[in-house]
């Protein structure tokens, strides 16, 4: 069960205990060189803001369109939410991703990691075809497995399947291996050496790894990619993933407003405050942006993920 890739051979020392903690010394310690901690929104290195799509905000959403907060009398940009077109709203995606799988995680972590990779350039709706027949054939053997799925697209175009398995005993390992050998590799053009099944020895640890290659631009699909990059079963979560991506999108405030200075009471009262605001489209003329609007400031450079907007807004206008 040899790795498959460099990236997945990075991979291993999470999984394998003692080298585990030295790559997430060497990933610290990197992080740092590059002007500070590694996190979430810079990926793995440290982007100049004309780069960032985080600094530049969504590039999609229209000119003479914001969002006013009326409790505060603010107006925002929005973001238009299409996460294969748009830089800034498929990293916003990949964040809010991340804390979803990081908070599951914390209450029931996988105990398996599986790479799946082919010769052969499978589209999206070949791979979930494919996956389909696979867990279908596995949960006769595990009826409780389930996984969650991230896909990568490779330098030469293909795509590579990172999955966060539940519900297979660590000691199944091998068969898994196998049994996944035997199936995939007869369906798709695979060999076996590039299959990979290893145990998970730092749920949250890995959940981060796969993540930050998740982010990684190069990693990204062209833009106009049809398809989901990420997706799980739905007993994978412990909650409805719709009410898992609002608690990490909680989280993720509740991070932002303690990385700014506030105690954690502070922020918890901040996030209910935040609650009661009330949020309408508004038109404005783009030639005016930066000009006083009522005592704020109309022009607004585009915040991350953690804040208080609304992703729609309905009704007043």
């Amino acid at each position: 069960m040899e790795p498959s890739s460099d990236s997945t051979r990075r991979a291993v020392a999470l999984l394998e205990g003692s080298e585990g903690a030295e790559v997430s010394r060497r990933a610290r310690d990197d992080g740092a060189a590059a002007g500070g901690a590694l996190d979430l929104h810079k990926g793995i290195g440290t982007p100049r803001a004309s780069d960032d799509p985080v600094r530049r905000g969504c590039g999609r959403w229209p000119e003479d369109l914001r969002l006013l907060n009326k409790t505060i009398g603010e107006l925002v940009r929005g973001r238009c939410r299409a996460t294969n077109r748009c830089d800034y709203c498929a990293r916003l995606f990949a964040v809010e991703t991340s804390e979803m799988l990081l908070l599951d995680a914390m209450e029931n972590a996988p105990t398996l990691y599986v790479v799946l990779t082919a010769r052969e350039h499978l589209d999206i709706k070949a791979c979930k075809r494919h996956l389909s027949k696979l867990r279908k054939s596995l949960k006769l053997r595990w009826p409780g497995i389930e996984w969650a799925k991230t896909a990568e697209v490779q330098k030469r175009g293909a795509l590579h399947l990172n999955l966060l398995v539940k519900g297979v005993p660590v000691e199944d390992r091998e068969e898994l291996w196998t049994r996944i050998v035997e199936l995939w590799c007869s369906r798709v053009d695979a060999a076996a050496k590039g299959q990979f099944v290893g145990e998970v020895s730092d749920g949250p640890g890995l959940v981060r790894y796969t993540t930050l290659h998740f982010l990684k631009p190069e990693q990204a699909p062209p833009k106009g990619w049809k398809g989901h990059r990420f997706s799980c079963t739905r007993g994978y979560l412990v909650r409805p993933a719709a009410v898992m991506r609002e608690e990490a999108k909680r989280s993720l405030r509740l991070k932002r407003l303690i990385w700014k200075g506030l105690s954690a009471d502070a922020a918890e009262l901040e996030l209910e405050f935040v609650k009661g605001q009330v949020w309408a489209l508004r038109h404005v003329r783009p030639e005016t942006e930066g000009q006083s609007n009522g005592g704020q400031v109309a022009g607004f450079a585009s915040v991350a993920c953690a804040d208080s907007r609304p992703l729609a807004v309905g009704g007043e206008s």
